[in-house]
């Protein structure tokens, strides 16, 4: 059935029958949608008629042109406006005052599954029923323009936003986010922010929201049954049914029920492990059962081709093998082609004299019934029979494929099967991953980092196999690996895409235990990027699925110990972390690592013993090496001298292989020299700090004019060389809120005193404090000391200066096209303008390469979920976004200073070995300085500023107090801005 907004444009026309189109009038003055829709389509019109009659009229000289009132379009057009202007002014006559009940009123049944912190909203009605058309259901009425005008110039915000999104819907979901924005927080705000947001479909941002709520009230009943929601959407049923069976025990009435309503629904949702180890048992059974036998839907199970290989392998005659050609049918049937019903006949006409025995020698291999002297046995007859798929089962199962890779690789292709071509490459990556993992990888060979780069390489060489349907098993295992090796290399963004691909596989094809790894992963994400609230719903998950596996167990409560601790929620942390210990197992070296930091703030007796059973019992990887740090964190605190001891040795031990670029090591050394830094800061070892700080960069440090600032969870230590090159310092461990985004005042007027003789400070900031605004005064001159070696000076020749501008934005986004970039170029540098569909980011990247200056004009924007913040671009082969990875392998060899005009381009990524951003990314790749911004800013006033910092840099001011003497400009002038403390140099 048509709503009455479906009617707007036939209502302009004059197509609606005289009934609909009262139906029309009436709804018009509560529809906000129409009233802005409808003078636009008048206008069109009238301009549409107006072209068709100047094209069809001949102009002529001596009559006059008729006056507009008389012209049949312009009278229509004024009585359609006057149509309008009559109905809106007849609701908006002056008259007695909206009560609350008829503004918020709901009848019987309320309209959204949600609920709202309005006392007047809160008392329980039963959901509406929905409409199975699918469309959305239309509020009896929309909230009229004048109620919500009324409410706006009372500042009633919370109300305001209410009304409009429960009478207009989802339409109406930002305008109520924005009116929110305007209250100060609350757990009420929070949580009905939380309420909108699951209104406009984003489940992620309403948990977020929901999570601040309780935090500030916790077990509020709206904000749980908003959590409630989002968990559902998110697909974790596990978890939303624990916060339902919350509600349900604070026994509200009508809301208890229904929460206990949802507790059932979505228990009934979590898939079960029994289901998974029945299909395992199912699959097995093709050993010794007809396949005839199986469900019929068995095939539609992604891991029935894996249990399908292995039937035919162990087959002990011909017929037994033809009697898989069905199945093979059906299989072939969903990924196309007949590679599986040819590998049925090919093996049906082996000679089963000599192959029997190897099937049932392999039967026993499947089940476990061979030694390893067997195994090798067995390996032995496979290669010399010529049954090249015994030859690949036997290696799977053996583990022994590395070892044989060449050899696997050759088979696999030789198959012609695909799934084969896929497991290959699978094996290939694990195998260039574990020798990146390698204290030393091997002699002559690549780099640590390099091995790790081709085990990416491979796995994402391998994915145009796996639009093959009959595939997805195999698919969703390299996507897993894909996940688990660019979170090590901290690439979140592909870390999560990847994560979330193969999540979509695994439950579309129901498998358990894929489905399973890919939360773990997707929650490993999150905890890297310090989003709690989606570690804490994801680890939860598993949890909920799964109570029966210890070493999970361990992991997970590991886990969620570390997320608190990252909070500093260090009693919530604790409790996890003895939850970890109960199982008796011992923790893993990441485990550790939180232990040894929760000891600080809440320790426990046996705590060391735990850590040194982990060092223990830790695989000579480099896995070793967390745990030994580990070990050397909590010792330090307790004992410095043999604390220091065991880290000084561990430097030794990781100092080549992080070079190498060994991430595991990478962080190590990272971890090792925070622990060194802070024992001898606080005790007032403030120079041997600043050595320490000399020998983590492996270059020299200013000798004046410096702050050197590093933060660790509940610990502060500065670093002050002012203009004579006097040292002072500061420690603190007395946070216990987490570190806030902007971080003004954690610099105390204390260490800014020695500083203010200087002409411009360099600061020297430890991840994850690199990179944020406010850590000095904006009456400073300073910048980001970002990569070692001297400070590059402007290079040799004739300036280029490249500018970026007016890109040509894909179509599938919703942004607005940024005003026209006035360039402030210097008199004697080359101009060179890219922009339209060419300013791509393969195009950008290239033209850097020679450049000395550089103005990048677009939007910035931040991927959600992963904090990572790129460009957008002209699209082009590999997408729109020019991302930091990809700019981190650019070579810009002559060193340009980059202006980056584009919103939140300075935004810092959370990591606590290296700074992770674009700034950071340009530096890395060759710029020698970068001016960038962590918030929104507007085009033409930021147009201004950028070249009038340019303009005194090119008149000899130093870049830092370039920026610092504008940005005051601008205040004197009365300009203030947000933005302005928010860009940020970096040198």
């Amino acid at each position: 059935m048509a709503r009455p907004c479906d009617n707007v444009e036939l209502f302009v026309d004059g197509e609606l029958p005289p009934a609909e189109a009262e139906v029309f009038r009436q709804h018009l003055p509560n529809c906000l949608g129409c009233q802005r829709e409808l003078p636009n389509l008048i206008q069109f019109r009238y301009q549409a008629s107006e072209h068709v009659r100047l094209v069809g009229e001949r102009p002529s000289v001596s009559a006059p042109l008729p006056a507009s009132w008389r012209r049949p379009a312009a009278w229509a057009t004024a009585a359609l406006l006057g149509a309008l202007l009559a109905v809106l002014a007849v609701r908006q006559r002056p008259g007695p005052a909206l009560g609350t009940d008829e503004l918020l009123a709901q009848g019987p049944e309320r309209r959204m599954e949600q609920r709202f912190s309005l006392r007047e909203l809160d008392q329980y009605r039963p959901l509406a029923g929905t409409h199975m058309s699918g469309a959305p259901q239309a509020s009896a009425s929309g909230a009229s323009y004048e109620a919500l005008s009324a409410l706006e110039r009372t500042q009633d915000f919370q109300k305001l936003a209410i009304t409009d999104v429960l009478h207009n819907g989802r339409d109406a979901a930002k305008r109520a986010l924005e009116a929110l924005d305007k209250l100060a927080p609350s757990p009420d705000r929070e949580s009905d922010r939380a309420a909108i947001l699951l209104e406009q479909g984003d489940f992620i941002a309403a948990l977020h929201a929901a999570d601040a709520a309780l935090a500030g009230r916790p077990r509020m009943p709206q904000a749980l049954w908003n959590r409630g929601l989002a968990l559902r959407e998110l697909q974790l049923p596990g978890m939303a049914a624990q916060v339902f069976a919350e509600i349900a025990s604070l026994r509200e009435p009508g809301w208890a029920d229904e929460a206990a309503g949802k507790v059932g629904e979505l228990r009934r949702a979590i898939p079960d492990r029994r289901g998974a180890e029945a299909l395992k048992e199912l699959g097995t059974s093709l050993l010794d059962v007809p396949a005839s036998s199986i469900p019929s839907d068995f095939h539609l199970r992604p891991s029935a081709r894996l249990y399908f290989y292995d039937a035919v392998r162990t087959a002990p005659s011909p017929e037994r093998v033809s009697n898989l050609e069905p199945l093979a049918r059906k299989l072939d049937a969903r990924a196309g082609g007949r590679v599986l019903q040819d590998y049925v006949e090919r093996v049906a006409r082996a000679d089963f004299k000599r192959r029997g025995p190897l099937a049932q020698d392999y039967k026993k291999l499947v089940q476990g019934r061979l030694s390893r002297s067997q195994q090798e046995q067995l390996l032995a007859q496979v290669r010399a029979s010529g049954e090249d798929d015994l030859l690949l089962g036997t290696l799977v199962l053996m583990g022994a494929v590395p070892e044989h890779l060449e050899l696997f690789e050759a088979k696999a292709t030789a198959s012609k099967d695909p799934w084969f071509v896929l497991t290959a490459a699978w094996f290939r990556a694990q195998k260039d991953w574990a020798q990146a993992q390698q204290e030393s990888p091997p002699a002559g060979r690549e780099r640590a980092g390099e091995y790790a780069e081709r085990a990416l390489r491979t796995l994402e060489g391998a994915l145009p196999l796996c639009h093959t349907p009959g595939l997805d098993y195999r698919c969703t295992q390299l996507r897993i690996d894909l996940s688990t090796y660019s979170t090590h290399l901290h690439r979140m963004e592909e870390a999560r895409a990847y994560a979330e691909e193969g999540l979509t596989l695994a439950r579309r094809g129901g498998e358990w235990f894929l489905e399973r790894a890919l939360l773990q992963n997707l929650a490993q994400v999150a905890r890297m990027v310090n989003d709690g609230s989606l570690a804490r719903a994801y680890y939860g998950e598993v949890l909920a699925r799964d109570a029966e596996d210890p070493d999970l167990q361990r992991r997970l409560h590991q886990h969620l110990a570390d997320v608190a601790w990252h909070e500093l929620r260090v009693d919530e942390a604790r409790r996890e972390l003895d939850a970890a210990l109960a199982t008796g197992l011992a923790l893993s070296p990441s485990g550790a690592f939180t232990l040894a930091d929760l000891a600080r703030l809440k320790s426990a007796p046996g705590d060391e013993s735990h850590l040194q059973r982990v060092l223990d019992e830790a695989p000579k990887t480099s896995k070793s090496w967390v745990a030994k740090h580990a070990l050397g964190r909590f010792v330090i605190e307790r004992d410095p001298a043999r604390g220091r001891a065991l880290l000084g040795d561990l430097l030794q031990q990781v100092e080549g292989p992080a070079k190498d670029g060994n991430p595991t090591a990478q962080r190590v050394r990272a971890y090792s020299f925070t622990s060194l830094l802070f024992e001898a800061g606080q005790r007032g070892a403030h120079a041997e700090a600043l050595k320490l700080l000399e020998r983590e960069r492996d270059a020299p440090l200013p000798s004046e004019c410096l702050l050197a600032a590093t933060v660790d969870s509940e610990r502060t230590l500065l670093l002050v060389l002012d203009a004579r090159g006097a040292l002072t310092g500061y420690f603190t461990a007395s946070r216990r809120q987490p570190l806030k985004q902007r971080v003004d005042g954690l610099v105390p007027e204390t260490v800014l005193t020695p500083l203010r003789g200087c002409r411009q400070v360099e600061v020297l900031a430890r991840p994850p404090l690199h990179g944020r605004a406010g850590l000095l005064p904006s009456e400073f001159a300073w910048s980001y000391l970002t990569r070692g070696g001297e400070r590059l000076p402007p290079p040799p020749g004739r300036p280029r200066h490249l500018v970026v501008s007016e890109v040509q934005l894909p179509k599938d986004r919703e942004l607005e096209r940024l005003n026209a970039w006035t360039p402030g170029f210097g008199a004697d540098e080359e101009q060179v303008l890219l922009s339209g569909a060419q300013a791509t980011p393969a195009r950008v990247l290239a033209a850097m390469e020679d450049a000395t200056e550089v103005d990048l004009v677009t939007h910035g924007e931040i991927t959600p979920h992963s904090s990572a913040s790129y460009l957008v671009l002209a699209p082009d082969v590999g997408g729109p976004e020019l991302r930091g990875p990809r700019v981190r392998q650019a070579s810009l060899k002559r060193a340009p200073f980059v202006v980056l005009a584009a919103c939140k381009a300075a935004h810092t990524t959370y990591a606590v070995h290296e700074p992770l951003s674009l700034p950071a990314d340009l530096l890395a790749a060759g710029a020698r300085g970068v001016l960038a911004s962590t918030e929104r800013l507007l085009d033409k006033e930021v147009n201004v500023f950028f070249n009038r910092v340019r303009e005194h840099m090119r008149s000899g001011q130093p870049p830092a107090v370039a920026l610092r003497d504008e940005r005051e400009a601008w205040r004197r002038e009365g300009r203030t801005r947000a933005w302005l403390d928010t860009i940020l140099l970096f040198e």
